[in-house]
């Protein structure tokens, strides 16, 4: 059994707030020859959006752990596409997960979001009003990009 705030310990609980605790789910991590070997797994049938919730659980583990140790930044920040093709509830209990868990540990949780994306997850119980600042990024006219570009 992992300890709760170790790697697998973490990254299983991350998981298993996602996709329930029945959901097997779990992190090894072994030296070798010449890297690290890390495998992090949730049993699915080869979900493609299960698979992107891995690397989501994945990274925030890396967050945390990297930050209490002070070895990392105190922020984590993940693109729109690795919510694509992940169901609708994942993505609000994905994003309600990093808000909880940067708070816990003093980290900044920033993600991209297609507004329409954004919106289902706050109809899926996500406030998103604390957590949206300005500027507010969008393509609607030539000034909606950043520093003059378009995304």
């Amino acid at each position: 059994m992992s300890r709760p705030g170790r790697p697998p310990g973490l990254f299983s609980r991350f998981a298993r707030r996602l996709y329930g605790q029945d959901r097997e789910a779990y992190l090894t991590i072994r030296a070798g020859t010449n890297s690290l070997e890390i495998t992090a797994h949730v049993d699915s049938r080869d979900s493609v959006g299960i698979n992107k919730m891995v690397i989501f659980c994945l990274d925030l583990t890396a967050a945390v752990i990297a930050h209490r140790q002070g070895r990392g930044p105190d922020f984590l920040v993940h693109d729109s596409h690795l919510f694509d093709g992940v169901d609708d509830r994942q993505v609000t209990e994905a994003l309600t997960l990093a808000a909880e868990v940067a708070a816990e540990e003093g980290l900044q949780y920033v993600a991209t979001f297609n507004s329409d994306k954004l919106e289902r997850a706050r109809l899926g119980g996500f406030d998103p009003a604390p957590y949206v600042i300005e500027p507010r990024l969008n393509d609607t006219f030539d000034e909606g990009g950043l520093f003059g570009f378009q995304f």
